[in-house]
């Protein structure tokens, strides 16, 4: 708290690619929660399975941060609650932070080379087992088209691998109860996760 008479301090400026160039701006011609081109060629009949075409990857978020701003935001207006009370303001210098130490852990999906979704892991020693290393998945998000199907699983099960590889012992995700009517806990259960905590939340 500030003492009587005296300024708070202001908050720091943003460094490198901080809010600056990363705006969170709702791209032209691409309705919010809609597909866009995408879902048009699908009702065309051009495309079979738009899902077919998704490339899983593990990318560095300094790679991809600059494609970032208008997915986090279709992201908030289709899962955050109290969005009138808290509004979406991504903490980007944190995340490049917890990428310089080797703690933010990222697999994407990409359709055509365009970035569909990801998936954000915290990976590293548990505060209560420092002796082991543990996995919060911190967010993720498909875009509606690419829903669906077994793309999803698989490409949970990459992730998998991959947050394995980098020394993980057991991995946590939390899910929305209102995201997909809570249809996509049902992708957890197919891949052997079990719910084990109940997440509280009451505005103040």
């Amino acid at each position: 708290m500030a003492q009587p008479g005296k300024k708070p301090l202001p908050p720091p400026k943003p460094l490198g690619l901080g809010k600056r160039n990363l705006r969170l701006v709702r791209p032209e011609g691409v309705d919010t929660l809609g597909a866009g081109e995408d879902e048009r060629r699908l009702r065309d009949g051009s495309r079979s399975s738009p899902r077919s075409d998704l490339v899983i990857a593990a990318e560095k978020f300094s790679a991809i941060a600059h494609e970032l701003p208008p997915l986090f935001q279709r992201h908030w207006e289709e899962l955050a609650v109290n969005r009138d009370a808290i509004p979406l303001d991504p903490d980007w210098e944190r995340y490049f932070g917890l990428e310089m130490q080797g703690m933010l852990h990222i697999t994407t999906a990409r359709a055509d080379g365009v970035l569909a979704g990801y998936i954000f892991n915290l990976v590293g020693p548990h505060l209560h087992y420092k002796s082991s290393i543990h996995c919060q998945i911190e967010m993720f998000w498909l875009d509606p088209i690419y829903r669906g199907g077994w793309f999803p699983v698989r490409w949970f099960r990459e992730n998998e691998r991959l947050i394995k590889a980098a020394g993980t012992k057991r991995v946590h995700v939390a899910v929305k109860n209102h995201y997909m009517t809570g249809r996509v806990s049902s992708i957890f259960r197919r891949l052997g996760y079990l719910p084990i905590e109940t997440t509280w939340s009451r505005m103040l």
